[in-house]
């Protein structure tokens, strides 16, 4: 490793950005103010060692988030700006490598132990995504166990449990029901193991109870009205059009389109061949020729180039694909624009498109085994659910007026 007594200067740094990741000059202006401010504000003068200075700099930040002086954002920023600077003191070199999550709490070996055996056995039946978010409620529920309540997992009782939950609705109101699943998961685990007993379950019962809504729909004229909205002269408009177009024909999975890469289009064949990331089953789709132009019309006009090997990526930062979050954010504009107003409750969102789908081959009379396969499922049955948004379904159902005797009610007032 190469010694610096000093963090490399600015002028030093941004060549070394711009040669090595192809920084625009607008995305240098916007790092020097976060290089300014990690280097004055957060590392430390007294420190001779460069390296050492910027550790001490990602923990000192890692202090001001906690503190909320900081967002989430500032601290994002500072963590991959202060692994670039290390990698650039190591090696005089800069790369796309994510930078590390430095500052990650983990529990005693026991129970981190506990927790590595129970996503071992839930892999498989849950996709990656509940996995990831399972494992994070978890470990927060054993940090919790040590530091609030200095027990093991298994020590854990009734009111132990109710008094996490009600901790955590404090700090997440908006994800209790998400973390009370996860909890409801873990504790099936612990139950079949014989860790604890089986009275522990009903303690999560009331705070995670399924819901049975049926979700909002896009009709045909809604989709056209959401395109219709797009700016495409813009970048970020070809970018969306091209993603709005690909899920109304495919209805892939918001982080299906996310990790899109260059090499799943087939153009001649007009399809994407793609594993999906929550099933990790392999499906081959179609597209239409607007799709396909679409696609065709950002690649080559506005995505403009970079290392990354994703079709989609934000304008913000060259090496950032697109994210789920990110996509929501862009469909809720294009509504506005578009003068489409749904209701809370309906849920509209990316996953929208692939339910209209999912419901317009329902209504067309295509069985629930091609529903399955275009939607690549992992189980036929999964897309039983689509059949409580098919208005032909739904007709079927009803029942003869004739089967039920006509009768005369007097009411008196």
């Amino acid at each position: 490793m190469n010694q610096h007594v000093s963090i490399p200067g600015w002028d030093d740094f941004s060549v070394q950005l711009k040669e090595d990741l192809n920084y625009s000059e607008t995305m240098l202006e916007r790092t020097f103010y976060t290089y300014r401010s990690f280097v004055q504000k957060f590392c430390p003068a007294d420190e001779d060692n460069a390296a050492e200075k910027v550790k001490k700099g990602i923990d000192n930040v890692s202090t001001a988030y906690q503190k909320n002086d900081i967002s989430k954002d500032q601290l994002l920023r500072m963590r991959r700006l202060a692994y670039r600077l290390l990698m650039y003191m190591d090696t005089g070199k800069i790369s796309w490598k994510r930078a590390p999550l430095y500052g990650k709490k983990f529990g005693n070996d026991h129970n981190e132990a506990l927790l590595g055996r129970f996503l071992e056995d839930a892999r498989g039946r849950h996709a990656e995504s509940i996995l990831r978010r399972d494992e994070s409620t978890v470990r927060q529920f054993i940090l919790y166990c040590e530091s609030v309540k200095s027990k093991d997992v298994e020590q854990m009782g009734v009111m132990d449990l109710i008094d996490f939950l009600g901790w955590l609705k404090k700090r997440r109101p908006a994800g209790l029901k998400a973390a009370a699943s996860a909890m409801r998961h873990f504790y099936l685990f612990l139950t079949k193991q014989g860790l604890v007993p089986n009275n522990l379950l009903a303690a999560l019962k009331p705070w995670d109870t399924p819901h049975k809504k049926a979700y909002g729909t896009f009709s045909t004229q809604e989709k056209e009205k959401i395109l219709g909205a797009i700016d495409r002269n813009s970048p970020a408009g070809k970018r969306d059009y091209a993603i709005f177009s690909l899920a109304i024909d495919c209805g892939i999975r918001s982080s299906d389109i996310c990790s899109l890469k260059l090499e799943d289009i087939n153009w001649k064949k007009q399809c994407i061949s793609i594993v999906q990331k929550k099933t990790r089953i392999p499906v081959t789709l179609p597209f239409s020729r607007r799709s396909g132009d679409a696609i065709a019309d950002y690649i080559l006009n506005a995505r403009g180039i970079s290392p990354l090997p994703y079709v989609f990526l934000k304008f913000s930062f060259s090496d950032s694909g697109m994210t789920s979050s990110l996509l929501c954010v862009r469909l809720k504009k294009c509504m506005k624009n578009a003068g489409i107003n749904r209701e809370p409750h309906e849920r509209i969102n990316m996953h929208t498109f692939r339910r209209s789908l999912g419901t317009d081959m329902a209504d067309s009379g295509s069985t629930l085994e091609m529903i399955g396969q275009v939607l690549g499922h992992s189980c036929p049955s999964s897309a039983k659910a689509y059949l409580s948004f098919s208005e032909r379904s739904l007709k079927e159902c009803a029942l003869d007026t004739e089967l039920f005797p006509e009768s005369r009610e007097v009411c008196d007032d």
